[in-house]
C-alpha cells in the first residue's frame, strides 16, 4: 500500500527550465561563453549543478575545470537569491498535492537541485504541504545514490515499498529501482521522453498529474 509520494522536483512538480536556462545563460554571459537553448538545457540538467556545467563545458570546448567550478558557484549565487524567477506550477499539480494531503498521503520531495533552492522553492509554491524536502547538500551523494532516498524513509518511518517516487528523468527512474520504491513513476510533462524514462525502469508513465492520484487510489 502506498503511504507516501516522493517527487523530483525540476521538470516533475515545477516547470524551472527557463528559470535554470536563464540563469546558466546569464554566468556564461560572464566567460563570453556561447548560450545554451532550452532544449539543451533539458539534456544537461538531472544530475545536479556540478555535472551541469561540466556537461555545458564540454559542449562548448572549454577544458577548464577551474573555471567551470567558478562559473557553478556564480550561477548557484544568482540562483539563490531570485530562485522563483520565470519558474510556475505545471497544470494540475497543486490540485494534485491537495488531492493527495487529503487522502492522507505523506509527501516528500528529493532533488538533485541544491538544497538552499529546493526548501524555499517548496515553500515558495507548496506552503505547509511537503513533510520533508531534501536538495542536495555538501557531502551527501546526489540521486541515482539512494542514500538521501533511505535517510528520508527512516525519517519518516516507512519502508521502500510503502513509496511511490515520481520523477521525469533516467535519474529518478534508477533512484526508485536503487532504494526499491513500490512504484516508480515518470511523467511525461518533464525534461526527458517516454522512451528514456521506460527504459530506465518507470513501472508507469503518466502524462497528467491526476493520473497519479488514480495510482495512489488503487
Amino acid at each position: 500500500m502506498i503511504k507516501c509520494c516522493m517527487f523530483d522536483l525540476d521538470g516533475t512538480l515545477l516547470d524551472t527550465l527557463k528559470t535554470i536556462t536563464y540563469y546558466v545563460n546569464e554566468t556564461l554571459q560572464k566567460y563570453d561563453i556561447k548560450p545554451i537553448t532550452e532544449d539543451e538545457c533539458k539534456k544537461f540538467v538531472g544530475d545536479g549543478t556540478k555535472i551541469l556545467f561540466e556537461r555545458i563545458f564540454s559542449s562548448r570546448g572549454v577544458n577548464d575545470a577551474d573555471l567551470c567550478y567558478q562559473a557553478m558557484l556564480e550561477y548557484k549565487v544568482a540562483y539563490d537569491k531570485e530562485p522563483y524567477y520565470l519558474t510556475k506550477a505545471y497544470d494540475g499539480m497543486p490540485e494534485l498535492i491537495s488531492a493527495l494531503l487529503s487522502k492522507g498521503i505523506r509527501l516528500a520531495v528529493l532533488s538533485n537541485k541544491p538544497h538552499s533552492a529546493t526548501e524555499p522553492i517548496i515553500s515558495r509554491y507548496f506552503p505547509n504541504s511537503f513533510e520533508k524536502v531534501r536538495g542536495v547538500r555538501d557531502g551527501y551523494p546526489v540521486k541515482p545514490n539512494p542514500a538521501v532516498a533511505f535517510e528520508l524513509l527512516e525519517e519518516m518511518s516507512l519502508k521502500p515499498d510503502e513509496v511511490m517516487y515520481i520523477g521525469d528523468t533516467n535519474v529518478d527512474m534508477q533512484t526508485g529501482k536503487n532504494f526499491g520504491a513500490g512504484l516508480t513513476v515518470g511523467v511525461l510533462w518533464g525534461f526527458r521522453d517516454k522512451d528514456e524514462l521506460v527504459s530506465c525502469g518507470a513501472d508507469i508513465t503518466v502524462s497528467h498529474p491526476d493520473m497519479i492520484l488514480r495510482e495512489v487510489s488503487r
